[in-house]
């Protein structure tokens, strides 16, 4: 989304290739939310600014949106005293979202750029001239086309056209290639949400974890990846967005994901009777749905320009050629066990540009958390507050690109950053709102 109206806005003829029928990525295709780090969640700065920001915005005057969502619970839902900082890992840094108002200002927003839409459209193949990209092949229900363009940008998030055109890339964590799990994120209804208290502490208080770990332990419940419950991707009253579902293997397989979708689907089942017979403030609970595919945390990313690394992150390096701000913490979901994770705090850090340049290939750009980090920097930068950021600076070096020769290593990079800074991108630490 970000990178395409960053490139229409910056003057491209732009394209955008969907394989839904509407945008959002996870956050609408998964239901996967809050946005995450669109502020910094131990500081407070915040680190989404320009086209992001804006859209976040116009989700917020539409009902959308809660960028002050501890406030705005203490005085409409009139819940208990709200934890601390230290209690909330969501509410301070993330912003809640309605993923149907998510889907209907991106299509307007898109619109009014002068973006060309193709929706129902899956990218399937590339075709080469030397060390450029051609064309891209795409299948739809009106056959296979091949679409052209001076400059590409990969936002598939699992580097599908990188990979096509034969960058090299890695997957999962050193050593033995080992992916975080997939989730299937589910809704409910008819939850006491004043009693959960969910809304304000976004985790189920301890006994329940307690409870569902005997329940696991003693072969009634699958594995899981919490229990969590968080206001994410719904914020009324009644309602809980749930994360439980864990799942492994490599979310580009088609068959390990049609096998995912079909255990994860049985695991909610299993998760909702659960909450509904053990929990009392789940007791009236139904289920609302699931997202319509299974949520990927990783998959392949590019090897770049630029590696970023853990101990960038720790140090929260500044680059000459730094085009956009990550700020969550270093999250691992285990590639093998239930609960085991690891999770650290980091300060603000910039992403380079140069982690957007895919080796070997000359007018192409990787956006979102496919570009190149370690496995463990990847687990800081794939969030979608980061992602969103990425994509604007991607769609803004295209745009310049596309100008000059179609080369983004062309891309004068002063010229880039002022032009993000212009746009109301933030691109360097210490920025407090």
């Amino acid at each position: 989304m970000m990178a395409a109206l960053a490139a229409a806005r910056n003057g491209a003829t732009t394209i955008l290739v969907e394989r839904y029928g509407f945008l959002g990525g996870m956050a609408t295709s998964a239901l996967v939310g809050p946005l995450a780090s669109v502020r910094h969640r131990y500081g407070g700065g915040r680190l989404v600014g320009g086209i992001p920001w804006e859209m976040i915005q116009r989700m917020e005057r539409n009902g959308g949106a809660l960028l002050h969502p501890i406030d705005y619970h203490k005085a409409r839902l009139e819940l208990h005293t709200p934890a601390t900082d230290s209690d909330l890992p969501v509410g301070k840094g993330d912003v809640p979202f309605d993923p149907e108002v998510l889907k209907w200002i991106a299509d307007q927003m898109m619109v009014e750029a002068g973006v060309h839409l193709r929706y129902h459209s899956f990218a399937a193949d590339i075709a080469k001239d030397g060390d450029r990209i051609a064309a891209i092949i795409v299948e739809s229900k009106s056959g296979r086309q091949a679409l052209t363009g001076a400059v590409i940008v990969d936002a598939t998030g699992d580097a599908d056209i990188a990979a096509h055109a034969g960058v090299p890339y890695e997957v999962g964590r050193r050593g033995d290639g080992a992916l975080q799990p997939m989730s299937l994120i589910f809704r409910l209804g008819g939850v006491d949400t004043d009693a959960l208290g969910d809304i304000a502490r976004p985790y189920i208080h301890p006994p329940a974890r307690k409870l569902a770990r005997e329940f696991v332990a003693s072969g009634r419940l699958p594995v899981f990846g919490g229990p969590w419950t968080c206001w994410g991707s719904t914020f009324r009253r009644g309602e809980v967005f749930v994360n439980m579902v864990r799942l492994w293997g490599d979310g580009t397989d088609v068959e390990t994901l049609t096998g995912n979708e079909v255990t994860g689907r049985q695991h909610v089942q299993q998760f909702v009777s659960f909450l509904r017979e053990n929990l009392p403030e789940f007791a009236e609970c139904y289920l609302l749905d699931s997202g319509p595919q299974i949520g990927v945390r990783e998959t392949r990313r590019i090897d770049g320009e630029y590696r970023l690394t853990a101990e960038d992150i720790r140090a929260s390096l500044r680059f000459d050629d730094g085009v956009a701000l990550g700020g969550h913490i270093i999250d691992i979901h285990s590639p093998v066990g239930m609960f085991s994770q690891v999770r650290e705090k980091v300060a603000p850090y910039q992403i380079p540009y140069r982690c957007l340049l895919p080796r070997g290939v000359a007018n192409l750009l990787v956006a979102g958390r496919a570009i190149s980090a370690t496995h463990e920097a990847h687990a800081s930068l794939r969030v979608m507050g980061t992602g969103m950021v990425i994509g604007q600076a991607a769609g803004t070096a295209a745009a310049l690109a596309a100008q000059r020769d179609g080369n983004p290593r062309g891309v004068d990079i002063g010229a880039l950053r002022s032009t993000l800074i212009e746009q109301g991108a933030i691109i360097d630490q210490g920025i407090v709102e």
